[in-house]
Order: C-alpha cells, then sequence, then structure tokens
C-alpha cells in the first residue's frame, strides 16, 4: 500500500513532502480501523482470532518497512527542495 500510494502521488503531481506524507498515512490506518471492524463483523465467530492474525502481523511489518524507508525518502523531498 506504501508503494502503491507514493508512486500514484508521484504521477498526481503533488509535492515530495505531500507524496511522503500520504505514503505514510495510507498504510498506517488498517490496525486502528481493521480490528474493531473485524471484531464488529465476526463478533461470536470460533475463527475471530485467525481473522486478526493478519492484520495483526501486517502492522509491525509497515512499521518496519516504513522505518527502512525513510533515507529514501529523505533524499527524495532534499533533492526537490535543492
Amino acid at each position: 500500500m506504501t508503494f502503491f500510494t507514493f508512486f500514484k502521488s508521484k504521477l498526481m503531481n503533488v509535492s515530495p513532502g505531500e507524496a511522503v506524507a500520504a505514503a505514510f498515512c495510507s498504510s498506517h490506518k488498517t490496525l486502528a480501523f481493521g480490528l474493531p471492524l473485524i471484531n464488529t463483523i465476526f463478533e461470536g465467530n470460533p475463527n475471530l482470532a485467525a481473522y486478526c492474525a493478519p492484520l495483526m502481523l501486517i502492522h509491525p511489518l509497515q512499521l518496519v518497512l516504513g522505518s527502512l524507508l525513510v533515507p529514501y525518502f529523505k533524499t527524495y523531498t532534499e533533492e526537490s527542495q535543492e
């Protein structure tokens, strides 16, 4: 999701800072929005934990991936300011 939003933002001719902000903000709504939604939809289902597990694993992966992309995003925004 991060890559898709970042490249889509670049195609829409937004500023580099806005593209980076969109890349980070778009991917981090999954856990905060997803868990309550899954709990509401599948309330009482014996497989509820199995439905929540992928979301619980993807969120830390997004955090690690985001922290690894910070140097690239930093040079991308600095190059555009020069």
